[in-house]
């Protein structure tokens, strides 16, 4: 479809793919629009009953576009504000329609997760995580907040006093602490990885369609939506202002010269 992010159908099975391998994967402003498109479409099409995300190369999502945020640091901040709520405003818009899709969303995750990309995993149905994959907040070690409704999220899945040490501390850990948190539901060596999510899918598409389908809708109702989407507001609200202050500056900076960061 392009070259940022690829949609492909196969019996009833959507498959998603992150397409910046160069990039890790990151999301820039255009994989977001493109990302959007493909959601709005996939919302539509009734023949659609698992949906696979993945990324394409050794990295399944390094997050946010760090190519972006260096150009925000030469702003002025009031600018650097503007641009980065419109910037996070649309990863949000991409999040919403992750969280509503009607069926289930299956995330294959190999080599990392940082940043909105631990977001995406977080929103999903299904994890399956290749040995070794590492998941990283990375939100802290820039000077800003999470995104992707993240803080909302994450806490519900391992536990707000686990998802405060990972967030507050930038705490990395691998696929293996995952699975056992509860984040990641299968653990697979990283030559299966393909195939074993390529099997889940084919189980999912194979089950009894409306039990299936209301199965998802009962579970997707313990999800608080209205909570979730005043997190995302709040969280827009939080990395906006922290794009203001100097320790945003440092932190990108610090990231680019691959260094630690004085705040």
């Amino acid at each position: 479809m392009s070259h940022c992010v690829n949609l492909e159908y196969v019996q009833h099975t959507a498959t998603i793919t992150i397409s910046r391998p160069s990039q890790l994967n990151s999301l820039s402003e255009e994989a977001f629009l493109e990302l959007r498109q493909v959601l709005r479409e996939l919302h539509d099409n009734q023949d659609v009953r698992v949906v696979i995300l993945k990324g394409d190369g050794k990295v399944f999502c390094a997050g946010g576009d760090i190519d972006f945020f260096a150009e925000l640091v030469d702003l002025p901040s009031s600018e650097r504000s503007e641009q980065a709520r419109q910037y996070v405003s649309l990863a949000h818009e991409v999040m919403a329609l992750f969280a509503s899709l009607r069926v289930p969303l299956l995330v294959a995750v190999q080599g990392a997760a940082a940043g909105f990309g631990l977001s995406l995993c977080c929103v999903a149905d299904i994890v399956v995580a290749a040995r070794g994959s590492r998941f990283v907040p990375a939100y802290l070690g820039l000077g800003v907040t999470p995104d992707g409704g993240l803080s909302y999220s994450l806490s519900r899945l391992i536990g707000e006093r686990r998802a405060s040490d990972v967030l507050l501390t930038n705490r990395s850990f691998d696929a293996e602490q995952a699975e056992s948190w509860g984040l990641v539901t299968r653990l697979v060596d990283a030559n299966e990885l393909e195939e074993d999510v390529s099997q889940v899918a084919k189980q999912l598409v194979a089950g009894p369609s409306i039990a299936s389908a209301n199965t998802l809708r009962l579970l997707h109702a313990q999800r608080n939506f209205d909570e979730f989407y005043e997190t995302l507001a709040a969280e827009l609200d939080s990395f906006s202002d922290c794009v203001n202050a100097d320790d945003f500056v440092e932190g990108v900076r610090a990231f680019i010269e691959r260094r630690s960061p004085s705040f």
